[in-house]
């Protein structure tokens, strides 16, 4: 049976990498890690961000993303990588084929691409150059004989009720699309985010059999009408929702192609209707591992009005 992996995370210091590093820190902590790479930028090398890291156990590696083999060194005796690089950006193409060039090189057994959103691959219709980039990335690496494992999240539960999906939490007017109020749509907390990975990583490095290619995970899952109630309960607030019709929406999307409108689209076609995923069951069967953290929480610590996000 395998040790406990080396693990490398790309990315460490974004808004993604942010979630997961704590996770995996306590990992080493705890001894399911034998080592925790940070690979950074000379720029990021001194930051609070990455400091704290090192303070904690994690080793940080300076890397030039332009030279594959500045990549292959940092990643020498590395098991399973974990990317959290973005999908836009000038240059981010060549990032990440430099950083596949690197996996093979490095012989890296198992990688985990950036993804951490919602299972677009069920939805291949949706165009759009986040998503567009992804498959393609995903489809390379698959090409380079990676093992790629891919974590789907449904939307991030502190990220989601904001006025650019239509959720004015403050005015308590949410603007919808079509039924979408009324539809299931899958939510993963921050902290849980990290815990999935984690597990994740530990699952495929002691037997990859078990581990499919795309792994869905949430940490509660209501309709959008719901959340509101829930938020609501805590404000002393009555959500009042603003609908607009599906068809009409589109078009606008269409004449945009404005991912947030994509994304609302999305919520009244039942593509963060996540109830028959497989990952919860595989990673926190019953929440044997670690308690999730359900909505309720998070409105609680909002007040019900998370205002930070509007």
């Amino acid at each position: 049976m395998p040790g406990a992996p080396v693990v490398a995370v790309v990315g460490s210091t974004g808004y993604v990498g942010k979630m997961l590093m704590p996770a995996f820190l306590e990992g080493l902590k705890d001894g399911k890690l034998k080592e925790l790479r940070v690979l950074t930028s000379e720029a990021k090398l001194n930051s609070q961000l990455v400091q704290g890291y090192k303070a904690s156990g994690a080793k940080a590696v300076p890397v030039d993303y332009t030279d594959v083999s500045s990549v292959t060194t940092a990643l020498s005796g590395v098991d399973a990588v974990v990317s959290t690089l973005g999908s836009g950006g000038e240059g981010i193409d060549n990032v990440k084929t430099t950083l596949l060039d690197a996996l093979v090189a490095a012989k890296v057994k198992l990688y985990f691409p950036s993804e951490f959103g919602t299972n677009h691959y069920k939805y291949l219709d949706y165009k759009h150059p986040a998503f567009e980039g992804k498959r393609k990335h995903f489809a390379q690496a698959k090409e380079r004989g990676l093992t790629t494992i891919r974590m789907l999240t449904g939307c991030i539960m502190e990220f989601t009720f904001g006025k650019w999906f239509g959720f004015d939490c403050v005015s308590g007017v949410w603007t919808v699309v079509g039924n979408a109020a009324d539809i299931p749509c899958a939510t993963t907390a921050e902290r849980d985010l990290g815990r999935f990975t984690l597990e994740a990583v530990l699952l495929a490095n002691s037997d990859i059999t078990k581990c499919p290619d795309a792994i869905e995970v949430y940490s509660d899952i209501k309709t959008l009408r719901e959340y509101a109630k829930a938020l609501d309960k805590v404000s002393e607030r009555e959500t009042t929702f603003n609908q607009v019709p599906l068809e009409e929406f589109k078009t606008q999307y269409e004449a945009t192609q404005d991912f947030l409108k994509l994304i609302m689209i999305m919520f009244a076609e039942g593509a963060f209707d996540v109830t028959k995923a497989n990952g919860n069951l595989l990673l926190n069967r019953n929440e044997s591992v670690w308690k999730l953290k359900k909505f309720e929480v998070f409105a609680k610590e909002t007040g019900g009005t998370p205002r930070s996000l509007n």
